[in-house]
């Protein structure tokens, strides 16, 4: 495991950590290639944020990537199902 590996699933899972203290219900897509790493509930605000973490990030990446996947940002139907 790189260091760079280590550090940004040490962010990662900081950033969960903090939306649970908060009680929402979070998710870490560990070794994620994918633009979502991070994924917070909060189910008594209706609200779900997608986060991409970034361990060094300058405000022209940031509005760069925010950019890039503006896509995500929307309303969605959500199903609870148990299997």
């Amino acid at each position: 495991m790189t260091s760079q590996y280590r550090k940004g699933a040490d962010k990662e899972r900081m950033i969960v950590n903090v939306a649970r203290s908060k009680g929402l219900i979070a998710l870490r897509s560990a070794g994620s290639k994918s633009p979502i790493d991070v994924v917070t509930v909060d189910f008594i605000g209706k609200h779900i944020k997608l986060v991409q973490s970034k361990l060094n990030i300058d405000d022209a990446m940031k509005k760069r990537l925010e950019d890039k996947y503006s896509f995500l940002n929307g309303t969605y139907t959500v199903e609870f199902v148990v299997c």
